[in-house]
């Protein structure tokens, strides 16, 4: 009964039987997805992190189009932490991101500032990617998508 509701549901919005399928059949990393990186500086180095990730923000906004949301945001509790907030088109953006001098040299520079770094992953990334941003040495934790959505904005 369940199931015969549910198709009444998908078809009143105007989706066929497809588009279930459709809905997880791009595990191939194909898909936005979101990824968390978690700073905590030492202290007295919060201004340098921040300084150091400006400019690493300004070069990521010219240099990759594949990042659709780039913020990096400061715990109104911890004012030693911070956290990235990325969104990429696809898994190639993410690649891309890890292969990017200038973020290679912003990790470089700002390491040695942090006592932590850590990263989550959240919707359907390749594995492939998964493993390349693991090799770093970086914790990484993915989350899988379970169930969900990305709406297409396309004009």
């Amino acid at each position: 009964m369940t199931r015969f509701i549910f198709g009444l549901i998908m078809l009143a919005l105007g989706l066929g039987p497809s588009a279930l399928a459709d809905h997880h059949a791009d595990d191939d990393g194909g898909k936005p997805f979101v990824l968390i990186a978690r700073l905590h500086s030492l202290a007295e180095q919060a201004d340098a992190v921040l300084a150091l990730s400006q400019v690493a923000d300004q070069k990521v906004y010219a240099g990759e189009p594949g990042m659709l949301l780039h913020t990096f945001d400061r715990n109104p509790d911890d004012r030693l932490s911070f956290v990235w907030t990325e969104v990429y088109a696809d898994s190639a953006a993410l690649t891309f991101h890890l292969n990017n001098p200038d973020l290679i040299a912003y990790l470089d520079a700002v390491s040695p500032l942090l006592d932590s770094f850590t990263i989550e992953l959240y919707g359907t990334v390749s594995e492939a990617v998964v493993a390349e941003l693991r090799a770093t040495g970086t914790p990484v934790t993915h989350y899988k998508t379970a169930l969900g959505y990305i709406r297409d904005l396309t004009p």
